[in-house]
């Protein structure tokens, strides 16, 4: 089957008035996302352009050439913000640079009358479009596990394409009188920009229903009011750690926290009072406990750490955050917790069993007058024993 310019010019537009449909229905569904509203109107801004280029069959070259290709660098633009929005970024004026340079080039009548000038500028600025599209996914990569090289792949092939077209359309005037015009090469640009519109639409949904679902699946495993890790996930990272350290032959300790008589504060100042401890103690372990620390709120004012720590080191950071829990007094309302430890070196048992040992050491220091530490005696440590 022979496709010639006319053709593929059709299915560009039934491409571009499909897709830009779909990306609308797709803006609307998600509750007005930036992303998806940004590539809507990169693809309605790309569809004007193609259909701005038909006008040059009627003799009219102002258009397609000015207005046009204004609106194809704006395109451009509206995919750089979608990017910048997908990875947290703030929308910079940079996304209007090339249509503006573009125009003024248009005032230059040399430029204007050059089909290969323009065919040069044209190429170079998408150039530095799909490259900052490159950079913006790279420094992406940890929130995108499935649609990240798929879409690295997309944007490195159609850069590739910008290069090829730079080094072999010489701008010759392509002498059929048609919908299109421009060069010879308008043949494989019509081509291309329909594989990278279809690729790109399917590329960006694909990666909001990705980044959306990561963020419900954070969202299952956070504690809405403290924003620390919930019981399913400590359980979820628990279990990895203790492989790890089972492979390894690391230490794996278990750190259970009880806030001392909360129920009291709640009588007393009100649960709006009882909600700002949590949040303190919080933010106070958060800060004293080391990063790689999985900590957790169980449930009402019972908290679990777990972490990669020795007795003796897992006892000094029990005993600094104790102290700052006792120093803290939010709101000058005085709380103090208790806290249980459990070590162990041979991890043939569960990880619920490493917790309700620190849950035994728990009781002991609630027992034993709360505000305090206690341990589980550690198990031996296959290189040598293990300090009591």
């Amino acid at each position: 089957m022979h496709l010639d310019v006319y053709t593929l010019y059709i299915c560009e537009l039934y491409v571009l008035g499909f897709v830009s449909i779909i990306m609308l229905f797709a803006w609307i569904g998600s509750q007005y996302d930036r992303v998806l509203g940004f590539a809507c109107l990169a693809m309605g801004l790309t569809l004007l352009s193609v259909l701005l280029s038909s006008l040059r069959s009627y003799g009219f070259e102002f258009l397609p050439i000015f207005v046009g290709n204004v609106m194809v660098m704006l395109a451009y633009g509206m995919l750089l913000n979608a990017l910048r929005c997908f990875c947290n970024q703030p929308v910079s004026n940079h996304w209007g640079l090339g249509a503006l340079l573009w125009a003024l080039l248009c005032l230059w009548p040399p430029f204007y009358s050059s089909l290969q000038w323009r065919i040069i500028v044209s190429c170079m600025l998408c150039m530095v479009y799909t490259s900052a599209y490159i950079s913006l996914l790279a420094r992406s990569r940890s929130s995108l596990q499935l649609t990240y090289w798929p879409a690295q792949s997309l944007l490195w092939i159609h850069l590739g394409f910008i290069v090829a077209r730079l080094l072999f359309d010489a701008g010759i005037v392509n002498p059929v009188h048609g919908a299109i015009g421009g060069s010879m090469f308008s043949l494989y640009v019509i081509l291309e920009s329909i594989l990278f519109i279809i690729g790109a639409t399917f590329i960006i949904l694909a990666m909001v229903n990705e980044r959306n679902q990561i963020r419900y699946k954070q969202a299952s495993l956070r504690d809405p009011l403290t924003g620390v890790w919930n019981r399913r996930a400590l359980f979820d990272n628990g279990e990895k750690l203790l492989l790890r350290c089972h492979r390894r032959g690391e230490p794996l300790t278990v750190m259970l926290f009880d806030l001392d008589d909360f129920k009291s504060i709640n009588d007393r100042y009100g649960h709006y009072q009882g909600d700002r401890i949590l949040i303190d103690f919080c933010r106070l372990a958060n800060a004293l406990l080391p990063a790689e620390c999985h900590f957790s709120r169980l449930g009402g004012e019972e908290f679990a750490a777990v972490l990669i720590a020795d007795d003796d080191t897992a006892i000094t950071l029990a005993e600094q955050l104790r102290a700052a829990v006792a120093a803290s007094a939010p709101d000058e309302v005085c709380y103090s917790v208790s806290i249980g430890i459990c070590t162990r070196w041979q991890h043939e048992r569960s990880f619920a069993d490493a917790l309700a040992a620190a849950d035994e050491a728990l009781y002991r220091a609630k027992a034993n007058g709360r505000n305090r530490v206690e341990t589980v005696a550690p198990q031996l440590n296959p290189a040598g024993p293990a300090l009591n």
